[in-house]
């Protein structure tokens, strides 16, 4: 396990306030080990959910099943016995002390009908996504409050910029993390080939253990098509319409599907900032699948060239920087990730906001910027006003550059966090 997870202390101090925790995210994402390791620190029992013969005795007398365990217990993979729900408010509901259960799941759970009124205002719900680069590369976290806090310092920010070594430099490191992605296992995988081979067996195993047991997908066939095809529409603008046309299927069955890739944790949304800022914004979220070293095995791609050749490198590299953001914010308990959008073009790739400000934030591959690549941030900060606070243009150069009036070109090492942690 990698002990820099931020999210090891986010789970126990939640189970020092809340009576159940839970902690959901994708399928090999490390939730075992994550939950395991707490479990043994603070002395709870241990049980997983994806052993069959555990499953059909919890299903057969959940209440029964639950008592023998014990008063705190950490339960994996739980959505694959509703009852326990039930029964866990139950039991929850004649005690208020803390730290009663802390249970995992693959799947949304409180997304699916029925299972998330259970324990709603019973449970504190926190997600786990795979490695941040920071994690990845055991260093320091990133810090959001860096770019959109208040207070702005070029000096801590270039104290924080790890810059790459080595012949490629900031180009080499950059590719690397975007195709190795953030699932522990495949992200410790050097040959391409066999990070495909493991990504494809990932989605057999997605579909029969997520997806098929939990729901009813009349076209597995399609269900597969639409994994492929999402992911490489892959930071645009979501069309429902067009995907199911692409697909073949009617619209309501394309929606149902799309909505368990994202209860499954494999893709979010971005949605459109929505406080009027004097001019027609656009109001069709964006899609962003959950890990690009996925996205690079499923549409083949094993190199930077071949995403380039595809002209995916832009999407590639925006939704990267969108998972490190969001998981950033994420653990830091910051409001989500936006986007600023024109019916006239103006477009800023996220918004951030924090303490009463928005910071804009433009996302570009070059190593030299020009004027071109502000023209939706000056149109943003016209926009907003007031609420701007300042503009950041995250590039693959290695220099805080000042560009205008509370707008800085910043190096997109950034996200990589601080100093070594080895």
């Amino acid at each position: 396990m990698n002990k820099y997870r931020q999210m090891r202390v986010i789970v126990t101090e939640a189970l020092d306030t809340f009576r159940v925790v839970s902690v959901t995210g994708p399928r090999q994402a490390g939730k075992t080990t994550l939950v395991r390791e707490v479990a043994a620190a603070r002395g709870m029992s241990y049980v997983s959910l994806e052993d069959a013969s555990l499953r059909a005795m919890a299903a057969a007398d959940a209440d029964a099943w639950l008592a023998a365990l014990g008063e705190r217990a950490a339960i994996d993979e739980i959505q694959h016995v509703p009852d326990l729900f039930r029964a866990i408010k139950r039991r929850v509901d004649a005690s208020d002390c803390p730290g009663q259960y802390l249970i995992t799941g693959s799947a949304l759970w409180l997304s699916m009908p029925a299972i998330g009124e259970t324990l709603a205002g019973r449970v504190v719900l926190l997600n786990l996504w795979p490695f941040s680069c920071a994690e990845r590369e055991m260093r320091e976290p990133f810090d959001p409050e860096l770019l959109c806090g208040p207070d702005w310092s070029p000096d801590t920010i270039r104290s924080r910029v790890q810059n790459p070594a080595g012949a490629g430099g900031m180009r080499d490191w950059l590719a690397d993390s975007i195709l190795r992605g953030g699932y522990p296992e495949p992200s410790a995988i050097e040959k391409p080939s066999m990070r495909k081979l493991w990504f494809e067996s990932y989605v057999s195993t997605y579909l029969q253990r997520d997806v098929l047991d939990i729901t009813r997908i009349e076209h597995p066939d399609a269900y597969r098509r639409l994994i492929r095809l999402v992911a490489s529409r892959t930071g645009q603008l979501l069309n429902g319409a067009a995907l199911a046309r692409d697909l073949g299927l009617p619209q309501p069955t394309a929606k149902r599907y799309l909505d368990w890739l994202s209860w499954t944790y494999q893709r979010f949304q971005v949605e459109p900032y929505s406080v009027n800022a004097g001019k027609r914004l656009v109001k069709t979220p964006k899609t962003y699948w959950s890990d690009t070293g996925m996205v690079a095995a499923l549409l083949g791609w094993s190199s930077w060239g071949e995403v380039a050749d595809a002209g995916m490198d832009g999407a590639l590299l925006e939704t990267w920087v969108a998972n490190e953001l969001r998981k950033s914010l994420d653990a830091n308990g910051y409001a989500p990730l936006a986007f600023w959008r024109t019916h006239g073009g103006g477009e800023v790739d996220f918004l951030l906001e924090h303490k009463g400000g928005l910071t804009a934030i433009e996302v570009k591959l070059g190593m030299r910027l020009d004027a071109r690549d502000l023209k939706g941030i000056h149109e943003c900060r016209d926009a907003l006003g007031k609420r701007f606070r300042r503009g950041i243009v995250l590039y693959g150069g290695s220099d805080l550059l000042p560009l205008d009036r509370d707008l800085y070109a910043v190096p997109l090492a950034i996200l990589r966090g601080g100093h070594s942690r080895q």
